[in-house]
């Protein structure tokens, strides 16, 4: 019959876990503990505990055993739900406060009376979208396209932090007020519609936004008449977001390009 002795070693370091109880975690790790785990670099008992104690800090972690199976003399398998309360940085993102939940599934061997070895897989993945602001960020600046778009321009106000910092080559703006009259007088010479081509997020507070804008000159722009000629021209833009608002942008456009278009004189 298998040796009890890893699953019982196990059972006790659990509960010194969940009790954020260190000594006596320490004593029931090996000092030359071996640690594979994909992500970290733990080496010996001292790496172990530090590792340990900022998962407490950042996480308040417990665990809740669902299964332990012992293999052979010195092994035992368990699977683990984790709960805690994101209070730390991780990930590259601030705390939240967010109650987070993920399991991981581990390999521990004992060798006289004391855990000596660890293999483990958590999703680490699941955890990170739980604490991610990606969803909220990708959102706010999808709903800056479609009010655009629909030149609801007094809804950016709620899309926009008070300390907004537009950086584009192509002019000087010093709030959000300024860019809605740049929007609403290109809207009005050249009728021009969005077209989203990608979004996405570059964690912890950045999205990446690269658009196709498509018009008709309708009335006068860059001091030339209207003609009512088709244009288009594209736009990278990156956006920094505070609390899922924008806080500062970044623009590259196709300026001169659309300047080509409308004949207007290029340096």
């Amino acid at each position: 019959m298998p040796n009890a002795e890893p699953t019982e070693l196990y059972r006790r370091f659990l509960d010194a876990f969940n009790a954020a109880d260190h000594a006596t975690v320490a004593g029931i790790i090996g000092q030359d503990f071996v640690d594979h785990h994909p992500g970290f670099d733990i080496k010996g008992l001292d790496d172990y505990l530090a590792a340990l104690r900022d998962a407490h800090a950042t996480w308040n972690l417990k665990g809740e055993l669902e299964e332990a199976l012992a293999v052979g003399d010195d092994k035992v398998v368990t699977r683990v739900k984790l709960t805690g309360t994101h209070g730390g940085a991780a990930f590259g993102y601030p705390a939240t406060g967010r109650a987070v939940e993920w399991s991981t599934t581990e390999i521990w061997r004992a060798e006289d009376g004391r855990l000596v070895e660890r293999w483990a897989q958590d999703d680490l993945l699941g955890l990170r979208e739980q604490v991610s602001t990606d969803a909220a960020n990708l959102a706010t600046v999808q709903a800056v396209s479609d009010a655009v778009n629909e030149r609801r321009y007094d809804d950016l106000d709620e899309l926009f932090g008070p300390t907004f910092r537009d950086n584009n080559p192509a002019w000087d703006v010093a709030s959000l007020d300024e860019l809605k009259v740049i929007i609403k007088a290109a809207h009005d010479a050249l009728d021009f519609t969005v077209g989203l081509d990608a979004l996405y997020p570059a964690a912890p507070d950045k999205v990446i936004m690269h658009i196709t804008f498509r018009g008709k000159h309708i009335a006068p722009f860059f001091g030339q008449e209207p003609d009512g000629r088709e244009v288009s021209w594209t736009s990278l833009e990156v956006y920094r977001l505070e609390d899922a608002k924008v806080v500062e942008r970044w623009v590259q456009a196709d300026t001169a390009g659309l300047m080509r278009q409308l004949d207007v004189p290029l340096p």
